[in-house]
């Protein structure tokens, strides 16, 4: 086997020229999809963290009704015994924290002029404690101790809308949980941007005293926990399913995923374009190795002729073929891995910003993530590949007649 070896590896470099172009195509191949695939990588873990990190938490919980029926008032779906179930979720291991949340709709006012705001209230608190700090371009977060604690964070837009800055006053309308009209003033104690201008130009947060003040209710929507770890999410999904059993109220507990419309569809394009450069590298190198097989298949024409005639069996031609293709993918995929690497290594100390995706208002980082599965991924694709691409040139060689192949100029 090792002399076996060695005759496929002098074989392969017998055209050094050709051997070098072919190593060329199948390794840029090979690295151009290390690249893209780590780009793709490191922008769905961003968008991962960044949804978690911007409110949606790893787990949210529900009264089940919130999924069965729509309201006709505010908060008829709500948790009534929140409180409690914040205590069985904070006892569960890997949980960060627990906090409630209302999820309500109304009208704002600065006195000349009203719009309509989706508003969230908060627990600031327990929000700090699991990170979710939303960012903050002008005054400062919720500390639910300002004046009765009627603050709120007003989204970009909707504060460039209504003409105001932090310590200004709003004026908030809702309808309460039993129909009625009520109202609410608030201080505006900072400026947030999500990065996405349709919710920019709606968003408003409180804190919960506030919300319940203004819906006359204790309930809330649902609570949200956070994890220590996102690959944890589901480990504790299913500790916290017992724990929940035979409660007066019956919950439905949502993971982030299931929640994570935007990040589901954007994850499910890339993954497309990502099969789609898959499939043009695949064909670069069907293309590129089969040429190489088939000329060294010529050019040895006479040379398996010689070998026919001294009775090296047919099969070993054909395995002397495919071990030439399986060193020049090794070969293609070191070198593919290792330019892949350097190349990405480049790119993120070049700290390169892309412009901002559409409907965002904030650019994204050129980073390039070292997957060692999408290495592993790659080179297997390659040895494949080239092992399939040389089955043809192969067996055409072991099927070569003596005399004619003797003949061969």
């Amino acid at each position: 086997m090792r002399k076996f070896l060695q005759l496929a590896f002098r074989n392969v470099f017998r055209n050094k020229r050709r051997t070098t172009m072919t190593l060329l195509v199948v390794s840029g191949g090979v690295a151009g999809l290390l690249l893209a695939g780590g780009f793709f990588s490191y922008m769905f873990w961003g968008l991962r963290e960044s949804t978690i990190r911007n409110g949606l938490g790893h787990l949210q919980i529900y009264n089940a009704d919130h999924f069965r029926r729509d309201e006709n008032r505010v908060l008829e779906n709500g948790l009534d015994n929140y409180r409690q179930l914040m205590t069985l979720a904070a006892g569960t291991p890997h949980v960060r924290g627990v906090a409630p949340r209302i999820e309500f709709y109304g009208m704002v006012s600065n006195g000349m002029k009203s719009s309509v705001f989706m508003g969230t209230a908060v627990d600031p608190a327990k929000e700090l404690s699991m990170g979710f700090l939303p960012r903050i371009s002008a005054g400062h977060y919720l500390t639910g101790k300002y004046q009765g604690g009627n603050e709120a964070l007003v989204g970009a837009g909707l504060a460039k809308s209504m003409s105001v800055k932090p310590g200004d006053s709003l004026t908030l309308l809702a309808v309460t949980a039993d129909g009625a009209l009520n109202g609410v003033d608030i201080d505006v104690v900072g400026i947030v941007t999500t990065g996405f201008k349709d919710l920019d130009d709606r968003l408003m947060t409180i804190t919960l005293p506030a919300a319940q003040r203004l819906l006359q209710s204790e309930r809330v929507t649902k609570l949200v926990v956070g994890l220590d770890r996102t690959e944890n999410t589901d480990a504790v999904y299913s500790a916290l399913l017992p724990r929940f059993r035979g409660l007066r109220q019956e919950v439905t507990i949502k993971k982030w995923i299931d929640l994570a419309t935007f990040y589901r569809q954007v994850r499910l394009m890339f993954s497309g374009i990502f099969l789609f450069l898959g499939v043009i590298v695949f064909f670069m190198v069907v293309m590129s190795s089969a040429n190489t097989v088939m000329m060294a298949m010529f050019e040895r024409t006479r040379e398996i002729g010689t070998m026919l005639a001294m009775g090296t069996p047919r099969s070993w031609l054909v395995g002397l073929f495919l071990l030439e293709a399986l060193v020049t993918g090794v070969l293609a995929a070191a070198t593919g891995v290792l330019a892949g690497n350097v190349l990405g290594a480049l790119v993120n100390r070049a700290g390169i910003v892309l412009p901002p995706p559409p409907g965002n208002t904030t650019g994204m980082s050129l980073r390039v993530l070292h997957e060692p599965g999408l290495m592993i991924g790659a080179s297997l694709l390659v040895l494949a590949t080239l092992a399939l691409a040389s089955i043809v040139p192969a067996w055409r060689a072991s099927r070569l007649r003596i005399v004619e192949a003797l003949a061969h100029v």
